[in-house]
């Protein structure tokens, strides 16, 4: 009983949350350039569907998973203080994310067929339209790989903010703010640098990193990519991220003010 009300307060203040970020961009990328164009005198050269062809929409969702996920404290803080278990609101959160997920994926989806590839006039509208559709020649097969390998790219954004979040709380606030600083600059410096290996290097390009990755990626040499190399990968790297997001969450405690 306690989990279910949980999850209905958690959700409720998250969907919330979510309607409210999208009113803010529909303001700022339909509302506000619409105002300047009238307020300028340049009216003839506002589109909407100009405006409504950005992947803004839909990237903002993964956005919002991703910081709910990791500014999960507030919420901990004040169910915890209100007799509420670490094993009831982890429960509760899961439950409310995959929700979220279900209901942001779904609608990800429906504008990028409905809005945006009739708008593009283009394919390529996300991850799965550009290097893998087409490996199922079945169009409702297709549509339904997409959706769970779209669905999945969200949940290992979802459960990786997790962990970002339960491990800063292990520590003073000091350190959060260092590890939050070194981290994109470390993990920038890393990833330009492999990058350059890969793509200069052809030494590097012929090692079983590159190789692994290529297998992992469902990379051929011709056609679309192999999807379901990529699923099964996600689905192995959310499992491990839900145990140790788990064992952080266990470790968590509330913060001296």
């Amino acid at each position: 009983m306690k989990t279910n009300k949980v999850t209905k307060f958690l959700f409720r203040r998250q969907i919330i949350g979510l309607a409210e970020m999208y009113l803010f961009l529909f303001a700022a990328f339909l509302i506000l350039p619409f105002l300047f164009s009238a307020i300028s005198g340049s009216l003839d050269d506002y589109s909407l569907s100009r405006q409504m062809q950005g992947s803004w929409v839909t990237a903002a969702f993964g956005v919002y998973m991703f910081a709910i996920s990791t500014l999960s404290y507030e919420n901990f803080k004040f169910l915890i203080q209100n007799g509420i278990s670490r094993p009831t609101f982890f429960n509760a959160q899961i439950v409310v994310n995959g929700l979220l997920i279900l209901i942001g994926n779904t609608f990800n989806l429906v504008y990028q067929y409905l809005v945006l590839m009739p708008l593009v006039h283009a394919r390529n509208t996300n991850i799965f339209m550009s290097s893998y559709s087409g490996y199922i020649h079945n169009s409702i097969l297709d549509f339904i790989a997409n959706f769970i390998f779209s669905g999945l790219l969200l949940v290992v954004g979802a459960l990786f903010g997790m962990v970002i979040g339960n491990f800063l709380t292990l520590f003073s606030k000091f350190v959060q703010r260092i590890i939050l600083i070194a981290t994109p600059v470390i993990g920038y410096i890393t990833l330009m640098y492999t990058a350059s290996r890969v793509i200069l290097d052809h030494n590097f390009q012929m090692t079983w990193v590159a190789n692994f990755a290529k297998f992992i990626l469902g990379y051929r040499a011709t056609g679309s990519y192999d999807p379901f190399p990529m699923i099964v990968a996600m689905v192995v790297i959310a499992v491990v991220m839900l145990l140790i997001t788990r064992y952080l969450f266990s470790k968590k405690q509330l913060k001296r003010e």
